[in-house]
């Protein structure tokens, strides 16, 4: 189980080895640790997750402005009578 977990672990604990996860988890608290620490990568996983989707979705909205302000309203109006098949 640990050698599934260990890369989770450690790209969040940075600087942890497998072979540290393996002593830290191996007693009989090592399970509840195990869970702890696994609960807490999970949140900040997530937390990373969040805001590079917030900043990915504001990067998709300042290149889709730009986009607009360098097309001129009479190339707005072809671009649309193109696309509606007019």
């Amino acid at each position: 189980m640990i050698g599934k977990i260990a890369p989770t672990l450690c790209s969040v604990f940075k600087g942890i080895l497998p072979s540290d996860l393996f002593q830290r988890y191996d007693d009989e608290t090592g399970y509840e640790m195990l869970q702890f620490d696994i609960s807490v990568a999970a949140e900040i996983n997530e937390r990373i997750k969040e805001q590079t989707d917030e900043m990915d979705a504001k990067r998709a909205v300042a290149k889709r402005n730009q986009r607009r302000e360098k097309i001129s309203s009479a190339q707005m109006g072809s671009i649309m009578e193109e696309w509606a098949g007019e």
